[in-house]
């Protein structure tokens, strides 16, 4: 048995399948992230061992080259994932980047929160208008509540949420 047919028998399985699936899903729908990246994605959260090269991922997969190679660069950007090489290999190996993941989600709570000072202008603009004035004051309260709680929970996070990793 060649070592892409063994690969191939320890990572084919329907349930794992299914859930790639879903967690692309969960990545379109949530990020905007095509689904063949949620599928990198999740693929490389789960995949023993760690780092895969392309034509690995192309493999397992069932996608083309030309679209892993454009979802990959896409998670790099992100940060999701990186890219090494080692001397010896012709292709690159990527991984998740677990680590990194608190930071991203971060920089998005923020953009977010962002919207606190943008309908902030807008009350300033419509104040007095009634109805206009009273939905984006509605809007207005979450997103200030939002931004008074972000910088409680990120202390939180640094106090009691990093795993402590047991093997």
């Amino acid at each position: 048995m060649s070592e892409a047919d063994d690969y191939l028998q320890r990572t084919d399985r329907p349930a794992m399948s299914e859930w790639i699936e879903q967690m692309a899903a969960h990545f379109e729908a949530t990020e905007g992230m095509p689904l063949i990246a949620g599928r990198i994605l999740a693929f490389l959260l789960i995949c023993d061992p760690p780092e895969r090269t392309a034509s690995e991922l192309s493999h397992a997969l069932a996608a083309s080259t030309g679209s892993i190679s454009t979802n990959v660069r896409l998670l790099m950007r992100l940060g999701v994932i990186s890219k090494t090489t080692r001397q010896g290999r012709e292709a690159a190996l990527y991984q998740v980047e677990e680590d990194r993941w608190p930071a991203l989600v971060r920089q998005r709570m923020e953009r977010v929160t962002d919207l606190e000072a943008l309908t902030a202008t807008g009350l300033r603009m419509f104040s007095g208008q009634g109805e206009r004035a009273r939905r984006l004051r509605t809007v207005n309260e979450f997103y200030k509540w939002l931004s008074g709680e972000m910088p409680e929970l990120w202390r939180r996070w640094e106090r009691e949420g990093k795993p402590k990793l047991r093997f």
